[in-house]
Protein backbone atom coordinates (compact mmCIF):
# COMPACT_ATOMS: atom_id res chain seq x y z
CA UNK A 1 0.00 0.00 0.00
CA UNK A 2 1.06 3.56 -0.99
CA UNK A 3 1.13 5.68 1.81
CA UNK A 4 1.27 9.36 1.84
CA UNK A 5 0.67 12.36 3.40
CA UNK A 6 -0.91 15.46 2.01
CA UNK A 7 0.42 19.22 2.15
CA UNK A 8 -0.65 22.59 0.62
CA UNK A 9 -1.63 20.16 -2.40
CA UNK A 10 1.24 18.15 -2.77
CA UNK A 11 1.54 14.50 -1.95
CA UNK A 12 4.41 12.98 0.19
CA UNK A 13 5.76 9.83 0.03
CA UNK A 14 5.92 8.01 3.10
CA UNK A 15 9.56 7.03 2.11
CA UNK A 16 10.70 10.52 1.71
CA UNK A 17 9.01 11.42 5.31
CA UNK A 18 11.33 8.92 7.10
CA UNK A 19 14.36 10.07 5.32
CA UNK A 20 13.84 13.53 6.18
CA UNK A 21 13.12 12.52 9.66
CA UNK A 22 16.54 10.08 9.79
CA UNK A 23 18.25 13.30 8.47
CA UNK A 24 16.58 15.53 11.21
CA UNK A 25 17.47 13.11 13.86
CA UNK A 26 21.16 13.09 12.69
CA UNK A 27 21.60 16.78 12.84
CA UNK A 28 20.50 16.85 16.24
CA UNK A 29 22.76 14.52 17.07
CA UNK A 30 25.64 16.28 15.39
CA UNK A 31 24.66 19.56 16.48
CA UNK A 32 24.58 18.27 20.32
CA UNK A 33 28.36 16.43 19.61
CA UNK A 34 29.46 19.66 18.56
CA UNK A 35 28.31 21.54 21.51
CA UNK A 36 29.31 18.93 24.03
CA UNK A 37 33.53 19.62 22.89
CA UNK A 38 34.58 22.77 24.27
CA UNK A 39 37.04 25.40 22.87
CA UNK A 40 39.86 25.36 25.88
CA UNK A 41 40.95 23.63 28.99
CA UNK A 42 42.20 24.87 31.98
CA UNK A 43 44.50 22.39 34.07
CA UNK A 44 42.16 22.51 36.72
CA UNK A 45 39.32 21.32 34.72
CA UNK A 46 41.65 18.47 34.18
CA UNK A 47 42.37 17.68 37.31
CA UNK A 48 38.91 17.73 38.85
CA UNK A 49 38.09 15.29 35.58
CA UNK A 50 40.80 12.94 36.64
CA UNK A 51 40.83 13.29 40.36
CA UNK A 52 36.92 12.39 39.92
CA UNK A 53 37.43 9.56 37.66
CA UNK A 54 40.82 7.64 38.13
CA UNK A 55 40.92 3.94 38.79
CA UNK A 56 44.48 4.08 40.63
CA UNK A 57 42.39 6.09 43.00
CA UNK A 58 39.04 4.64 43.66
CA UNK A 59 40.53 1.24 44.50
CA UNK A 60 41.47 3.04 47.84
CA UNK A 61 37.85 3.00 48.99
CA UNK A 62 37.48 -0.52 48.37
CA UNK A 63 40.67 -0.45 50.46
CA UNK A 64 39.23 1.37 53.06
CA UNK A 65 36.36 -1.04 52.81
CA UNK A 66 38.00 -4.05 53.48
CA UNK A 67 39.91 -2.48 56.08
CA UNK A 68 36.44 -1.83 58.01
CA UNK A 69 35.63 -5.60 57.68
CA UNK A 70 38.83 -6.79 59.00
CA UNK A 71 38.30 -4.59 61.94
CA UNK A 72 34.98 -5.69 62.43
CA UNK A 73 36.24 -9.55 62.58
CA UNK A 74 38.92 -8.06 64.96
CA UNK A 75 36.46 -6.70 67.63
CA UNK A 76 35.13 -10.00 67.54
CA UNK A 77 35.11 -11.52 71.41
CA UNK A 78 36.03 -15.53 71.40
CA UNK A 79 33.05 -17.73 70.02
CA UNK A 80 30.93 -20.29 71.78
CA UNK A 81 31.18 -23.92 70.85
CA UNK A 82 28.82 -26.74 71.62
CA UNK A 83 29.57 -30.15 71.98
CA UNK A 84 27.96 -33.49 73.05
CA UNK A 85 30.74 -36.48 74.50
CA UNK A 86 29.29 -40.20 74.37
CA UNK A 87 31.21 -42.71 76.85
CA UNK A 88 31.19 -46.71 77.94
CA UNK A 89 29.20 -47.30 74.74
CA UNK A 90 29.31 -50.38 72.29
CA UNK A 91 31.88 -51.85 74.63
CA UNK A 92 31.85 -55.59 75.86
CA UNK A 93 31.03 -57.46 78.96
CA UNK A 94 29.34 -55.01 81.75
CA UNK A 95 29.59 -51.82 79.15
CA UNK A 96 27.93 -53.42 75.82
CA UNK A 97 25.28 -51.81 74.31
CA UNK A 98 24.50 -48.48 76.05
CA UNK A 99 23.29 -49.58 79.21
CA UNK A 100 26.37 -48.14 80.64
CA UNK A 101 26.88 -45.34 78.50
CA UNK A 102 27.82 -41.79 79.73
CA UNK A 103 26.34 -38.67 78.00
CA UNK A 104 27.99 -34.88 78.41
CA UNK A 105 26.14 -32.02 76.74
CA UNK A 106 29.01 -28.36 76.93
CA UNK A 107 29.46 -25.10 76.77
CA UNK A 108 33.02 -23.83 75.63
CA UNK A 109 34.89 -20.87 75.24
CA UNK A 110 38.36 -19.17 75.65
CA UNK A 111 38.52 -16.29 77.78
CA UNK A 112 41.38 -13.83 76.04
CA UNK A 113 43.73 -11.72 78.35
CA UNK A 114 46.00 -9.27 77.80
CA UNK A 115 43.57 -6.68 75.89
CA UNK A 116 43.96 -9.14 72.66
CA UNK A 117 40.97 -7.57 71.11
CA UNK A 118 41.96 -3.83 71.46
CA UNK A 119 45.78 -4.77 70.17
CA UNK A 120 44.32 -6.16 67.05
CA UNK A 121 42.00 -3.23 66.45
CA UNK A 122 45.22 -0.99 67.23
CA UNK A 123 46.65 -2.85 63.56
CA UNK A 124 43.91 -2.31 61.93
CA UNK A 125 43.61 1.71 62.85
CA UNK A 126 47.47 1.93 62.26
CA UNK A 127 46.80 0.65 58.72
CA UNK A 128 44.39 2.84 58.09
CA UNK A 129 45.88 5.57 58.27
CA UNK A 130 49.19 4.61 56.46
CA UNK A 131 46.17 3.86 53.54
CA UNK A 132 45.46 7.51 53.59
CA UNK A 133 48.65 8.51 53.27
CA UNK A 134 49.83 5.86 50.59
CA UNK A 135 46.65 7.18 48.88
CA UNK A 136 47.69 10.82 49.25
CA UNK A 137 51.10 9.48 47.38
CA UNK A 138 49.22 7.41 44.47
CA UNK A 139 47.13 11.11 43.80
CA UNK A 140 50.35 13.14 43.71
CA UNK A 141 51.28 10.58 41.00
CA UNK A 142 48.48 10.39 39.18
CA UNK A 143 48.39 15.13 39.65
CA UNK A 144 51.43 14.84 38.35
CA UNK A 145 50.91 12.42 35.64
CA UNK A 146 48.26 15.31 34.85
CA UNK A 147 50.42 17.52 34.88
CA UNK A 148 52.73 16.38 32.82
CA UNK A 149 50.38 15.42 29.80
CA UNK A 150 48.95 18.74 29.94
CA UNK A 151 52.50 20.47 29.90
CA UNK A 152 53.32 18.38 26.03
CA UNK A 153 49.87 19.48 25.13
CA UNK A 154 50.88 23.20 25.77
CA UNK A 155 54.59 22.92 24.62
CA UNK A 156 53.33 20.97 21.17
CA UNK A 157 50.47 23.97 20.83
CA UNK A 158 53.79 26.34 20.86
CA UNK A 159 55.86 24.22 18.44
CA UNK A 160 52.70 24.39 16.14
CA UNK A 161 52.49 27.87 16.25
CA UNK A 162 56.24 28.11 15.85
CA UNK A 163 56.08 25.72 12.74
CA UNK A 164 53.10 27.85 11.18
CA UNK A 165 55.58 30.63 11.17
CA UNK A 166 58.08 28.79 9.95
CA UNK A 167 55.67 28.07 6.56
CA UNK A 168 54.91 31.50 6.30
CA UNK A 169 58.71 32.55 6.60
CA UNK A 170 59.55 29.68 4.14
CA UNK A 171 56.12 30.70 1.64
CA UNK A 172 57.70 34.56 1.76
CA UNK A 173 61.24 33.04 1.27
CA UNK A 174 60.44 31.32 -2.04
CA UNK A 175 57.82 34.21 -3.27
CA UNK A 176 61.01 36.43 -2.74
CA UNK A 177 63.47 33.95 -4.63
CA UNK A 178 60.90 33.22 -7.41
CA UNK A 179 60.83 37.02 -7.69
CA UNK A 180 64.94 37.30 -8.04
CA UNK A 181 64.93 33.94 -10.67
CA UNK A 182 62.31 35.03 -12.42
CA UNK A 183 63.52 38.72 -12.85
CA UNK A 184 66.97 37.14 -13.39
CA UNK A 185 68.65 38.07 -11.05
CA UNK A 186 69.04 34.34 -9.28
CA UNK A 187 70.00 31.24 -10.42
CA UNK A 188 67.03 28.33 -10.96
CA UNK A 189 68.29 26.47 -8.08
CA UNK A 190 67.68 28.53 -5.84
CA UNK A 191 64.22 28.73 -6.76
CA UNK A 192 63.77 24.99 -6.74
CA UNK A 193 65.88 24.73 -2.93
CA UNK A 194 63.37 27.46 -1.65
CA UNK A 195 60.06 25.59 -3.17
CA UNK A 196 61.63 22.13 -1.07
CA UNK A 197 62.33 24.37 1.87
CA UNK A 198 58.16 25.11 1.73
CA UNK A 199 57.26 21.70 1.17
CA UNK A 200 59.35 20.87 4.09
CA UNK A 201 57.81 23.34 6.25
CA UNK A 202 54.62 22.52 5.33
CA UNK A 203 55.09 18.45 6.29
CA UNK A 204 56.57 19.95 9.66
CA UNK A 205 53.17 21.37 10.20
CA UNK A 206 51.39 18.45 9.29
CA UNK A 207 53.39 16.67 11.73
CA UNK A 208 53.17 19.31 14.68
CA UNK A 209 49.39 18.39 14.03
CA UNK A 210 49.88 15.44 14.31
CA UNK A 211 51.70 15.25 17.81
CA UNK A 212 49.38 17.77 18.96
CA UNK A 213 46.74 15.55 18.62
CA UNK A 214 48.70 12.47 20.47
CA UNK A 215 49.26 14.78 23.46
CA UNK A 216 45.70 16.20 23.50
CA UNK A 217 44.20 12.21 23.44
CA UNK A 218 47.08 11.19 26.10
CA UNK A 219 45.78 13.80 28.41
CA UNK A 220 42.20 13.23 27.83
CA UNK A 221 43.06 9.36 27.98
CA UNK A 222 43.48 10.30 31.65
CA UNK A 223 39.61 10.83 32.55
CA UNK A 224 38.80 8.18 30.54
CA UNK A 225 37.90 9.62 27.36
CA UNK A 226 39.19 7.68 24.28
CA UNK A 227 39.06 10.93 21.95
CA UNK A 228 39.77 14.46 23.40
CA UNK A 229 37.05 16.77 23.75
CA UNK A 230 38.75 19.91 23.76
CA UNK A 231 40.46 22.33 21.17
CA UNK A 232 43.14 23.58 23.24
CA UNK A 233 44.58 24.26 26.76
CA UNK A 234 44.59 27.26 28.65
CA UNK A 235 48.20 28.39 30.21
CA UNK A 236 51.58 30.45 29.35
CA UNK A 237 54.59 28.05 28.91
CA UNK A 238 56.85 31.31 29.51
CA UNK A 239 54.93 32.11 32.98
CA UNK A 240 57.58 30.16 36.03
CA UNK A 241 56.77 30.43 39.32
CA UNK A 242 58.95 31.96 42.09
CA UNK A 243 61.94 28.98 42.68
CA UNK A 244 62.23 27.83 45.54
CA UNK A 245 65.61 27.15 46.87
CA UNK A 246 67.42 23.63 47.42
CA UNK A 247 67.97 24.45 51.42
CA UNK A 248 64.33 25.28 51.75
CA UNK A 249 62.96 22.16 49.57
CA UNK A 250 65.16 19.51 51.73
CA UNK A 251 64.16 21.51 54.69
CA UNK A 252 60.27 20.68 54.16
CA UNK A 253 61.03 17.44 52.59
CA UNK A 254 60.63 15.72 56.25
CA UNK A 255 56.51 16.58 55.54
CA UNK A 256 56.38 15.19 52.11
CA UNK A 257 54.15 11.88 51.68
CA UNK A 258 57.02 9.96 50.24
CA UNK A 259 58.97 10.05 53.31
CA UNK A 260 55.46 9.80 56.02
CA UNK A 261 54.50 6.67 54.51
CA UNK A 262 57.71 5.29 56.57
CA UNK A 263 56.07 7.21 59.93
CA UNK A 264 52.76 5.40 59.10
CA UNK A 265 54.20 1.85 58.35
CA UNK A 266 56.44 2.47 61.86
CA UNK A 267 52.76 2.95 63.62
CA UNK A 268 52.00 0.04 62.34
CA UNK A 269 54.52 -2.41 62.64
CA UNK A 270 54.79 -1.23 66.49
CA UNK A 271 50.98 -1.76 66.63
CA UNK A 272 52.04 -5.47 65.68
CA UNK A 273 54.51 -5.51 68.16
CA UNK A 274 52.15 -4.71 70.97
CA UNK A 275 49.50 -7.48 69.66
CA UNK A 276 52.81 -9.85 69.58
CA UNK A 277 53.32 -9.27 73.21
CA UNK A 278 49.72 -9.29 73.75
CA UNK A 279 49.29 -12.78 72.51
CA UNK A 280 52.21 -13.85 74.64
CA UNK A 281 49.93 -13.79 76.99
CA UNK A 282 48.13 -17.45 77.80
CA UNK A 283 44.38 -17.38 77.21
CA UNK A 284 41.71 -19.67 79.63
CA UNK A 285 39.96 -22.41 77.40
CA UNK A 286 37.00 -23.14 79.80
CA UNK A 287 33.76 -25.41 79.02
CA UNK A 288 30.46 -26.39 81.25
CA UNK A 289 27.96 -28.95 80.80
CA UNK A 290 25.26 -31.48 82.10
CA UNK A 291 26.68 -34.92 82.48
CA UNK A 292 24.21 -38.11 82.21
CA UNK A 293 24.98 -41.18 83.84
CA UNK A 294 22.42 -43.94 82.17
CA UNK A 295 24.53 -46.75 84.34
CA UNK A 296 22.79 -45.26 87.69
CA UNK A 297 20.57 -43.24 86.04
CA UNK A 298 21.86 -39.58 87.67
CA UNK A 299 22.72 -36.62 86.24
CA UNK A 300 25.35 -33.85 86.71
CA UNK A 301 27.38 -31.31 86.29
CA UNK A 302 30.33 -31.01 84.65
CA UNK A 303 33.17 -28.36 83.69
CA UNK A 304 36.99 -27.72 82.96
CA UNK A 305 39.44 -25.37 82.38
CA UNK A 306 42.93 -25.51 80.18
CA UNK A 307 45.77 -23.17 80.03
CA UNK A 308 49.12 -23.36 77.49
CA UNK A 309 52.08 -23.80 79.02
CA UNK A 310 54.98 -21.90 77.96
CA UNK A 311 53.01 -19.33 76.23
CA UNK A 312 55.72 -16.44 76.13
CA UNK A 313 58.29 -18.62 75.11
CA UNK A 314 56.66 -19.80 72.31
CA UNK A 315 55.56 -16.28 71.46
CA UNK A 316 58.95 -15.46 71.20
CA UNK A 317 59.80 -16.23 67.69
CA UNK A 318 56.94 -13.73 66.82
CA UNK A 319 57.85 -11.05 68.64
CA UNK A 320 61.01 -10.72 67.47
CA UNK A 321 60.19 -10.89 64.03
CA UNK A 322 57.88 -7.70 64.43
CA UNK A 323 60.73 -6.29 66.12
CA UNK A 324 63.41 -6.77 63.54
CA UNK A 325 60.68 -5.59 60.73
CA UNK A 326 60.30 -2.61 62.43
CA UNK A 327 64.16 -1.51 62.88
CA UNK A 328 64.02 -2.37 58.81
CA UNK A 329 61.55 0.34 58.16
CA UNK A 330 63.66 2.75 59.67
CA UNK A 331 66.25 2.20 57.75
CA UNK A 332 64.25 1.90 54.49
CA UNK A 333 63.29 5.58 55.55
CA UNK A 334 66.79 6.96 55.89
CA UNK A 335 67.71 5.27 52.39
CA UNK A 336 64.21 6.76 51.16
CA UNK A 337 65.55 10.34 52.92
CA UNK A 338 68.92 10.03 51.27
CA UNK A 339 67.62 8.72 48.06
CA UNK A 340 65.23 12.02 48.03
CA UNK A 341 68.04 14.77 48.67
CA UNK A 342 70.03 13.00 45.77
CA UNK A 343 66.54 13.01 43.54
CA UNK A 344 65.65 16.60 44.30
CA UNK A 345 69.31 18.25 44.21
CA UNK A 346 69.36 17.07 40.23
CA UNK A 347 66.02 18.33 39.56
CA UNK A 348 66.45 21.65 41.23
CA UNK A 349 69.91 21.69 38.96
CA UNK A 350 68.01 20.47 35.86
CA UNK A 351 65.71 23.35 36.40
CA UNK A 352 68.15 26.04 36.95
CA UNK A 353 70.44 25.02 33.99
CA UNK A 354 66.76 25.24 32.04
CA UNK A 355 65.91 28.33 33.49
CA UNK A 356 69.46 29.79 32.71
CA UNK A 357 68.92 28.55 28.87
CA UNK A 358 65.39 30.56 28.73
CA UNK A 359 66.91 33.73 30.22
CA UNK A 360 69.87 33.41 27.70
CA UNK A 361 68.39 32.22 24.41
CA UNK A 362 65.04 34.83 24.92
CA UNK A 363 67.48 37.78 25.84
CA UNK A 364 70.87 37.26 24.02
CA UNK A 365 70.68 34.70 21.35
CA UNK A 366 67.47 35.26 19.67
CA UNK A 367 67.23 38.82 19.77
CA UNK A 368 70.38 39.46 17.79
CA UNK A 369 69.54 36.63 15.58
CA UNK A 370 66.01 38.28 14.37
CA UNK A 371 67.70 41.25 13.23
CA UNK A 372 70.52 39.54 11.50
CA UNK A 373 67.45 37.60 9.38
CA UNK A 374 65.68 41.13 8.35
CA UNK A 375 69.17 42.03 7.45
CA UNK A 376 70.36 39.20 5.76
CA UNK A 377 66.85 39.17 3.59
CA UNK A 378 67.61 43.13 3.06
CA UNK A 379 71.19 42.35 1.68
CA UNK A 380 69.65 39.36 -0.18
CA UNK A 381 67.04 41.36 -1.87
CA UNK A 382 69.90 44.20 -3.39
CA UNK A 383 71.74 40.73 -4.60
CA UNK A 384 74.53 41.02 -1.63
CA UNK A 385 74.66 38.03 0.10
CA UNK A 386 73.46 34.35 -1.25
CA UNK A 387 70.30 32.55 -0.87
CA UNK A 388 72.39 30.03 1.42
CA UNK A 389 73.17 32.58 3.88
CA UNK A 390 69.63 33.75 4.48
CA UNK A 391 68.41 30.44 4.95
CA UNK A 392 71.56 29.92 7.11
CA UNK A 393 70.18 32.64 9.17
CA UNK A 394 66.76 31.73 9.16
CA UNK A 395 67.23 27.57 10.31
CA UNK A 396 69.64 29.25 13.21
CA UNK A 397 66.72 31.68 14.52
CA UNK A 398 64.19 28.92 13.90
CA UNK A 399 66.33 26.31 16.16
CA UNK A 400 66.56 28.68 18.66
CA UNK A 401 63.52 29.29 19.58
CA UNK A 402 62.47 25.30 19.42
CA UNK A 403 65.00 25.21 22.03
CA UNK A 404 63.20 28.08 23.66
CA UNK A 405 60.17 26.18 23.79
CA UNK A 406 61.80 22.78 24.93
CA UNK A 407 64.13 25.00 27.78
CA UNK A 408 60.57 26.37 28.62
CA UNK A 409 58.77 23.19 28.83
CA UNK A 410 61.44 21.40 31.00
CA UNK A 411 61.63 24.42 34.21
CA UNK A 412 57.21 23.30 34.07
CA UNK A 413 58.22 19.55 34.31
CA UNK A 414 60.91 19.99 36.47
CA UNK A 415 58.31 21.77 38.65
CA UNK A 416 55.96 18.85 38.21
CA UNK A 417 58.76 15.82 39.72
CA UNK A 418 59.71 18.38 42.33
CA UNK A 419 55.89 18.69 43.34
CA UNK A 420 55.38 15.08 43.27
CA UNK A 421 58.68 14.22 45.40
CA UNK A 422 57.70 17.29 48.44
CA UNK A 423 54.18 17.53 48.21
CA UNK A 424 54.22 20.50 47.51
CA UNK A 425 52.18 23.00 45.64
CA UNK A 426 54.17 25.32 43.31
CA UNK A 427 53.26 24.51 39.88
CA UNK A 428 50.85 27.52 39.91
CA UNK A 429 51.82 29.50 36.97
CA UNK A 430 49.74 27.49 34.17
CA UNK A 431 46.68 28.01 36.13
CA UNK A 432 46.85 31.44 36.60
CA UNK A 433 48.52 32.26 32.91
CA UNK A 434 46.74 33.89 30.39
CA UNK A 435 44.61 31.41 27.89
CA UNK A 436 46.28 32.60 24.60
CA UNK A 437 49.80 33.74 26.20
CA UNK A 438 51.44 30.37 24.68
CA UNK A 439 54.74 31.59 22.60
CA UNK A 440 56.51 35.09 23.12
CA UNK A 441 55.94 37.64 20.49
CA UNK A 442 58.83 37.30 17.99
CA UNK A 443 59.54 39.33 14.69
CA UNK A 444 57.24 37.42 13.11
CA UNK A 445 54.30 37.46 14.83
Amino acid sequence: MNLSLLKDGFVLPLAQIKTALCLLVLMHFSANGDEMKIQSLTLEDAIKRTVGSHPQLEIFRFKSEALDGETQTAELNPGYSIGIELENILGTGEVSGVKEAEVTLSLSSVIELGDKPQARIAVFDAQRSQLAVEKRVATLDVLGEVNRRYINVLMEQALLALAVKAEELARYTYQAVAKRVDAGASPQLEKMRAESALAKARLDVMLANKRLEQRKSSLAIMWGDTSPSFEEVEGNLFSFPAATSLASLLNMLSASPSLQIYAEKSRVGEARLRLAQANSQYDISWSAGVRRIQGIDETAFAAGVSVPLFQSQRNLGQYNAEKSRLDEIEQARQAQQRELFHQLNQLVFARERASLEVQTLSESIIPPLENALVQVENAYNEGRFSYLEWTATRKELLDRQYALIQAASAIHHRNVDIESLTGLSIQTSLVNAAPNAAYPRNKFE
